[in-house]
């Protein structure tokens, strides 16, 4: 259960530090004063989404710190230590909300997102808020009620999953199919481009536009290369035998100097690699071979590896990576039928599977909405619609269209008057008759709800007098099985809980602050005589108050 709640720059709250008890808690005050403050902070506790209006004026963040006992609740033990959260048996959830709307999530001092402070909040605390009968006019709420009630909340998702995944391959099924219409034409492309490129030579790309080159400059290499033979070594005065002559000349130099030894060594060497160089140079122009016939295939090749490059748009040099790209295509292509086989019988086995849970599902949902049906109206009967009829219409939905919500949709009907067939509750309930059938259904599911901590935000708004004492009574009754946590304006309300909270707000010229605190018994007598009497209260409204609380 929630057992302390800290709050501090939050809206118009300074600091507060509550501690909570078991039970049933009453929390009342004048209107205005921030009845609901603690509540809201505490739903941003549990992840929901903030923004920096929240934050107290002139402040630079708000925090919310919700502590729970978790002994008796196992479930929630092994979700925290499934996500390496666990504290022992307490659970401590942050939350900090800065000025610009940026926020942070905490469970036990470590960091998490509101994604899984939001799953743990599910386990903890049942918010029912005062306009939460609004949504009694969305029939597809009416389904979703109906399997909390049952508990089936569970089954209801695991269909809703199988319905989405059966969605999903019907999808990529008919997208294979309109696929496949094109993949003959495809594979026939892809297997004549995969014929070109195999017989083209193009791994040896680069070689054969080196040989076109030099075949093109055969001519004018040899040329070129002919008086360059000339001039080393074949010409009268070649480079060779004059520096022949020269290297003579400093070996007679040297037999008289010997420090023009490095300079002959020098020359000696250039001499020897002229000399190599000449050799090479004379095998280079003889392998040289001007034959037009080479040439002329040479051309054709180079020209067939550049419309190969253009028709596939890239360069020569990545041809081969062209090739490979289209060999997997064309092996993607040839899976494609195995991959078809494969989805179909996946989405037969969902099919399948879908029918047995929604079958069984609505079973269970036929047998709850008859019990439903009889506890609505008991409660009715209480809150003062004595001829009030409640049933739970089913609409079938065709079982191939494998709807995530099941085998059929259903719709709430009432009817508040003798003798009225039931209609749509959407149709025929006034503002106060919705708002008490709404009151019994938040209170029939609360007490089928596994949760510790129910908070009833104001929902016996529309109702009055003897009704509300019973909605005291039925509030009080559930504060025996888990905790309850009531804001309300009703005195008949506020006078069944076992502890009571007085919300109070004080304004100076700076600022507005709201504080909350347990009251006496004694100050309890006068806050119920306020919520009876108003501005004046007397001494018989306070005997009224003192009999209420007697009477409870």
């Amino acid at each position: 259960m929630l057992t302390s709640i800290h709050i501090k720059d939050f809206a118009i709250i300074d600091q507060l530090d509550l501690d909570l008890k078991s039970g049933m808690t009453v929390i009342t005050g004048e209107t205005g004063a921030g009845k609901s403050i603690m509540v809201d902070a505490l739903s941003y506790a549990l992840g929901e989404r903030a923004d920096s209006g929240v934050v107290r004026n002139g402040a630079k963040r708000a925090e919310i710190s919700a502590y729970f006992d978790i002994q008796q609740l196992p479930h929630v033990k092994d979700w925290l230590e499934e996500q390496m959260l666990d504290d022992d048996d307490h659970c401590i959830l942050r939350r900090v909300i800065n000025h610009d709307g940026r926020s942070k999530a905490f469970v036990n001092g470590q960091p998490v997102n509101l994604a899984q402070v939001s799953e743990l909040g599910d386990f903890l605390v049942d918010i029912h808020g005062q306009h939460e009968h609004q949504s009694l006019f969305k029939s597809q709420v009416h389904l979703q009620l109906l399997d909390r009630y049952a508990g089936l909340t569970e089954q209801s998702a695991e269909l809703a999953k199988v319905a989405s995944k059966i969605s999903s391959i019907s999808g990529k099924l008919k997208a294979f199919q309109t696929a496949l219409k094109d993949k003959n034409d495809r594979k026939d492309l892809i297997s004549f481009q995969l014929q070109e490129l195999e017989q083209a030579p193009i791994d040896k790309a680069a070689d054969i536009e080196l040989e076109h080159k030099r075949a093109a400059n055969a001519s004018r290499l040899l040329e070129k290369g002919q008086q360059s033979l000339s001039a080393l070594s074949e010409d009268e005065d070649n480079l060779s035998s004059n520096l022949g002559r020269i290297v003579h000349q400093i070996s007679d130099m040297l037999a008289v100097d010997e420090g023009l030894k490095n300079t002959h060594d020098l020359l000696q060497s250039a001499l020897v690699e002229i000399d190599e160089a000449s050799h090479e140079l004379r095998d280079y122009l003889e392998s040289l071979d001007i034959d037009p016939q080479a040439y002329h295939e040479l051309d054709q090749q180079i020209a067939a590896l550049h419309d190969l490059a253009r028709k596939h748009q890239v360069s020569m040099e990545e041809l081969p990576q062209t090739l490979q790209a289209l060999q997997q295509e064309l092996e993607e292509l040839e899976g494609d039928e195995q991959t078809f086989d494969d989805l179909e019988k996946e989405l037969n086995k969902l099919e399948k599977h879908y029918q047995e849970l929604a079958k069984t599902l609505s079973s269970k949902r036929q047998a709850a909405a008859k019990k439903l049906n009889q506890e609505v109206v008991k409660l009715m009967q209480q809150l003062g619609l004595g001829n009030g009829v409640f049933e739970v219409a089913f609409n079938q939905q065709d079982a191939s269209s494998f709807k995530s919500t099941g085998l059929e949709t259903a719709e709430f009907m009432v009817s508040t008057n003798p003798g009225q067939k039931p209609m749509p509750l959407r149709k025929v309930a006034s503002g106060g008759e919705l708002s008490r059938i709404s009151l019994a259904l938040q209170v029939i599911n609360a007490q089928t709800t596994q949760l510790p901590t129910l908070i009833f935000d104001e929902v016996d708004v529309g109702i009055g007098g003897g009704t509300a004492e019973i909605v005291g009574k039925l509030l009080a009754e559930l504060g025996k099985k888990a905790q309850i946590l009531c804001v309300t304006h009703q005195a008949q309300v506020a006078a069944q809980g076992h502890h009571h909270l007085q919300v109070s707000k004080s304004q100076d010229k700076k600022a507005t602050q709201t504080q909350l605190l347990e009251i006496s018994e004694t100050q309890r007598i006068e806050e119920i005589a306020r919520m009876i009497g108003g501005i004046e209260i007397t001494d018989t409204i306070r005997q009224h108050a003192k009999e209420l609380l007697k009477t409870a």
